[in-house]
Parts: structure tokens; C-alpha cells; sequence
């Protein structure tokens, strides 16, 4: 739950504390001067400190001045004998968050930490939310009338009623499987909880490892405190691995140990911190592939293949494509303060022949686009041309015939990126966007292929 740091030079109160607390779940240091509590933070850290007033050398006063200086933003709830309320007052002035008198009844002890350690909680996840651009999307943000969408509008509903199933979604990329694993969240009675996501392929394998986990104070270079991971952010909400096919072997096998124990530790840490969160993942790769290629353990995909379901690509629900088209124009009047009045027939019908290889995604780019450049009052197909052949016919796909004696997939992929870097004079950056993924994906493929940088 929380590490609480104990500061009281009575051994009795401080295995009282530990007495409440570590049964609570609550990992507790106690120490009976203030002067080792600042050696200790200067290493270490804590969500909540109970400091005594009355200590031998630096009283808690003192300390808390001191914990100004060292700009420690860690909440203090100050311990103080019936008769000084004057101190208590004074020890507010100087930022502590609450105090306690002595006697002090275990009841209201425990009330407060609680309150403290929640209020601390949700402040780390508006810190986190603050970091992020996304907006918040509910049900309405998944667009179409097609059977195949209302076969996922069913998915969802039923998904959602169940807040613990864990949810793999597979799609082509820019299908909008973040959107329903958003809605999937929100429509659960999790939906008032947080709504944590990380793509796994935008990171390198420890850095994701740190990211998800978080770390202690001194686990690696410039490690300088502790910090809390992303899953911790997600108690008692949802957490989205998007790519979780491009994880790294390594990490996968503690993604499973979340799954099954819901614990994990941080890095350089020792504790096993408990959540309860439901994970959701998507991937446009093939798992079975990977699991065949060796690249993904299968335990693991059994673990997230509990509720799973494929999101159609664009080219299998047609009858959306207009529906979507005029929710995007819509949508981007509004941004642009434009006042187009609708789509031109010529344009539906480029619209309707196109295959979108970029799905609802593409869509929604060359709309945007289009109607940032159009002057007319309807949109027309002028402006379309600003992207790649979208004139152009469907079934425009890239086709590779297997011979009868077979092929190499793992040749195929390797040939590819190397052609990609040769074009790109070995500009990784460019080489990705050939191929159509991140920067942190190719240089997973590389090292995976031994390709030399």
C-alpha cells in the first residue's frame, strides 16, 4: 500500500505502529531520532511520516523545517501530547498534513493514515494524467452502424460486466482497439478508477521494465528516489499493454507473475506490492506467429487470451466509411472554425473505393487534412490527393505468392528491414516509417536479426 516512515524515540509507540500497520499491508521503517530520519532520506523514501514532537536532539519542529529546505513533498502527521495544541497549530504552519494527540486511539490512527495514503494516490494519478494528451472516450467515441461494429458494441457491453476478465484485443493497426479497450473500461464498474496505457513497442526493454514497475532509490544511475510504476497508478483500475506483442521475452515472464499473483516488485526492490487491476492488451501482430517464432511465451498468451475478440479492419465494413467521414468533419469544423456542409458524391465515392490499409486511423487523417485546406463549402476530392493514391482503387494491397516448396518468413522480415535501411542510407528513423513501425520496434527487429547499425 504505502511505505510509512515512523519517527518516535519511544520503543513502545513505535511497535505499536508497526503492529497497526504492517498487517495493513503498509511497508514500515521506524527509527527513534530525527536526525537519522533525514540520513535516511537522503537514500530512501516515504509516502507518509508520523514524527513525534518531542524527540531527544532535533525535535519535530525542527525536522520539519528542514524537510522544507531538503523540498521533500512528503505529507507529516506529527504525534503531540493532549496539552499542545499550540505546537500542533505550529507544526500545520510548517506543512504538516494532520496531527495526533496522545493518547492516541488506534482507530482514528488508522483513519487518518488511510485518508492520507488515498489522498496521495490520487494525486499521483492526476500527476500522471496531467503528462498525458489523450482525452478521456467513452462508448460514443466507437463510430458505425455495420454488423461487424455491433458485433464489437456487443463485445463490450458483455466485457465490461465482468470487471476482472482479462481482454486481449487484435486488430489491424488503427483499427481503434485503445478505443475499445477505453470504452471496455469505462462501461465497468472500474470506470471511475484510473485508465493507465503504455505501447510496448515505444520502449526499450528496460526502460519499459522501469516504467511499468517503477524503481527504489539507488537501483540504477541517476535513480535518485523512489518511483512509483505505472501499474501501482492502475489500482483498482485498468491497465492497457497496446503492442503487447513486441514485449521482450524477458519481461513477459513478469507480466505473467502480475497476472497471476497481481504482485510485482519494483526495481532494485525487495517488497511485493499487491494490485487490483485488470489488464487489457492489444496487438496487430499475430501472437501464434510469435509464439512459433519463439519471440512470445505461450503461458502468457493463454493468461491474456482469456476475453478476446478481432476489430474488422475498414475495408470489411464499408458501410461506415461515410458515417465516419461526416463524424470527422464534423468534428474538425469545429476545431478549424469551419463551416463545410458536407461531403461532395464524387468524394463519397473515392471514399467508398478506396481500402484504407491504414484503417479508421487513415480515415480519420485525410479528413482532418482535407478540411484544413478546403475553401469551398463541401468537402471535394482536391484536397484528398494530399495523401497517398487515395484515388486509387482498392484490393491494392502488397501480395507475395508462396512457392510450392515454401518460403522463410524470419528471411522475408530480415530482407526487408535491411532493403528499408539500405534505401534510407541506414536511417533508422526513416527506415521504420517505410516499413510502418516505430523506431524502437525496428531497432528490437535488428538486434533480434543481428543487423549491424
Amino acid at each position: 500500500m504505502a511505505s510509512i516512515l515512523v519517527i518516535d524515540d519511544d520503543k513502545y509507540i513505535r511497535s505499536t505502529f508497526e503492529d497497526l500497520l504492517l498487517p495493513a499491508g503498509h511497508d514500515v521503517k521506524t527509527l527513534a531520532s530525527a536526525e537519522e530520519a533525514l540520513i535516511y532520506l537522503q537514500s530512501e523514501y516515504a509516502d507518509l511520516i508520523l514524527l513525534d514532537i518531542k524527540l531527544p536532539g532535533m525535535d519535530g519542529l525542527e525536522f520539519l523545517e528542514q524537510l522544507q529546505k531538503l523540498k521533500c513533498d512528503i505529507p507529516v502527521v506529527v504525534i503531540t501530547g493532549f496539552a499542545n495544541v499550540d505546537t500542533s497549530v505550529q507544526a500545520m504552519k510548517l506543512g504538516a498534513k494532520d496531527y495526533i494527540r496522545k493518547p492516541f486511539n488506534l482507530d482514528e490512527v488508522t483513519l487518518i493514515v488511510d485518508k492520507i495514503v488515498e489522498e496521495q494516490q490520487i494525486e499521483d494519478q492526476l500527476a500522471y494524467f496531467q503528462k498525458q494528451k489523450d482525452v478521456i472516450f467513452g462508448f460514443g467515441d466507437i463510430i458505425g452502424n455495420s454488423e461487424p461494429i455491433k458485433e464489437v458494441f456487443r463485445f463490450i457491453r458483455q466485457v465490461a460486466s465482468s470487471p476482472k476478465t482479462t481482454v486481449l484485443i487484435r486488430g489491424e493497426t488503427g483499427t481503434g482497439k485503445e478505443l475499445v479497450a477505453r470504452a471496455i473500461h469505462y462501461k465497468s464498474e472500474r470506470g471511475n478508477k484510473p485508465f493507465i496505457e503504455i505501447n510496448c513497442s515505444a520502449f526499450q526493454e528496460t526502460l519499459l521494465e522501469a516504467e511499468l514497475f517503477g524503481y527504489e532509490a539507488g537501483a540504477f544511475t541517476n535513480a535518485t528516489h523512489r518511483k512509483k510504476g505505472l501499474l501501482e497508478l492502475a489500482h483498482h483500475g485498468s491497465f492497457f499493454f497496446d503492442e503487447i506483442g513486441d514485449m521482450a521475452p524477458g519481461l513477459q515472464a513478469k507480466i505473467l507473475k502480475v497476472l497471476e499473483k497481481q504482485t510485482f516488485r519494483r526495481v532494485g526492490g525487495t517488497k511485493e506490492i499487491h494490485i487490483d487491476t485488470r489488464i487489457i492488451s492489444a496487438s496487430s501482430r499475430n501472437i501464434e506467429t510469435c509464439i512459433s517464432e519463439g519471440t512470445f511465451r505461450e503461458d502468457l498468451y493463454y493468461r491474456l487470451n482469456v476475453a478476446s475478440i478481432t476489430l474488422p479492419p475498414l475495408r470489411d465494413r464499408k458501410e461506415d466509411v461515410i458515417l465516419l467521414a461526416e463524424h470527422f468533419l464534423k468534428s474538425y469544423n469545429t476545431e478549424f472554425k469551419k463551416n463545410l456542409k458536407g461531403i461532395t458524391n464524387k468524394l463519397k465515392t473515392k471514399l467508398l473505393e478506396h481500402s484504407w490499409p491504414g484503417n479508421v486511423r487513415e480515415l480519420k487523417n485525410a479528413i482532418e487534412r482535407a478540411v484544413l485546406f478546403e475553401n469551398s463549402d463541401l468537402l471535394t476530392c482536391d484536397n484528398i490527393s494530399l495523401l497517398d493514391n487515395l484515388a486509387t482503387p482498392s484490393n491494392n494491397h502488397t501480395v507475395i505468392q508462396i512457392p510450392n516448396d515454401g518460403l522463410s518468413l524470419v528471411d522475408i522480415e530480415k530482407s526487408l528491414i535491411e532493403q528499408a535501411l539500405i534505401k534510407t542510407n541506414r536511417n533508422q528513423t526513416r527506415a521504420a516509417k517505410l516499413l510502418n513501425i516505430s523506431r524502437e520496434t525496428l531497432k528490437y527487429r535488428m538486434k533480434k536479426f543481428n543487423i549491424n547499425h
